[in-house]
């Protein structure tokens, strides 16, 4: 079952319930009982800070570490070059620690492995770049010495489930760009993670705005949570295809 979360002080044209798709105001759903793993939560035209709570207080009783992922598709037209990717996180923490940045990781891993959503081959781990616009270890550049500790602390933790580096975002995305840089890595980045919700929120925007689909989704729960903004709410069916519904 499909439950799509909105407020009816937001949105008063509401689909019919149908066998696959119901729809609830977020302050009706908190007494909503009989929610499974295969079951999934959209969220409508309903503030963040609200959904949040929401599924703060009806799906995290264990108190685990929440993070977004918004993953995106090519245009149809694009260069041949590109591929499909995720970003996070650009919609919840926003100035994470590097303890956090580990977790934000190892949470988008967890998502990649458990929805094969960007279908890689089984056997290839996914590629995680840490943003770095210096483009190496600089002392005098804080972000870039986050990005190198991250890659050596995610090595040491987590290096059977993914392959870890950090340089710039045209790298990531660009064999041209790692062919001229002089980056040995072997295919386009599947994972991006950004410094802070500003710099996030800005390449997912851009990316929407240059004709990229994306969905947004709230990772670090069994239930699979489609969280979108109010204003990329069209691709919402897309995310859930992806899922595997």
């Amino acid at each position: 079952m499909i439950y799509h979360i909105f407020d009816k002080t937001k949105l008063t044209n509401i689909p019919a319930n149908d066998n696959e798709n119901k729809w609830f105001d977020f302050n009706d759903f908190y007494n909503q009982d009989g929610i499974t793993n295969d079951d999934i939560i959209v969220k409508e035209l309903v503030n963040s800070d609200d959904f949040l709570r929401l599924m703060l207080h009806k799906f995290n009783s264990n108190k685990s570490f929440l993070s977004h992922c918004f993953y995106f598709e090519k245009p149809k037209n694009a260069n041949s070059e590109l591929s499909n990717f995720i970003v996070t996180d650009a919609a919840l923490n926003q100035f994470p620690t590097l303890p956090e940045r580990v977790k934000i990781t190892e949470n988008a891993i967890n998502f990649c492995n458990k929805t094969n959503i960007l279908g890689n081959d089984i056997s290839q781990h996914p590629i995680v770049t840490f943003l770095n616009h210096s483009g190496h270890f600089n002392i005098k550049n804080p972000t870039a010495c986050n990005s190198h500790l991250l890659v050596t602390e995610c090595n040491r933790l987590m290096q059977a489930k993914a392959d870890f580096s950090d340089f710039q975002l045209d790298c990531c995305l660009s064999p041209a760009a790692r062919q001229t840089k002089g980056i040995l890595q072997p295919r386009n980045t599947d994972i991006i993670v950004v410094n802070d919700i500003n710099e996030g929120n800005s390449i997912v925007k851009s990316f929407l705005l240059n004709g990229w689909l994306g969905c947004g989704y709230l990772v670090g729960l069994d239930i699979r949570i489609v969280m979108n903004s109010r204003a990329n709410l069209g691709d919402n069916a897309r995310g859930i295809a992806k899922l595997g519904k």
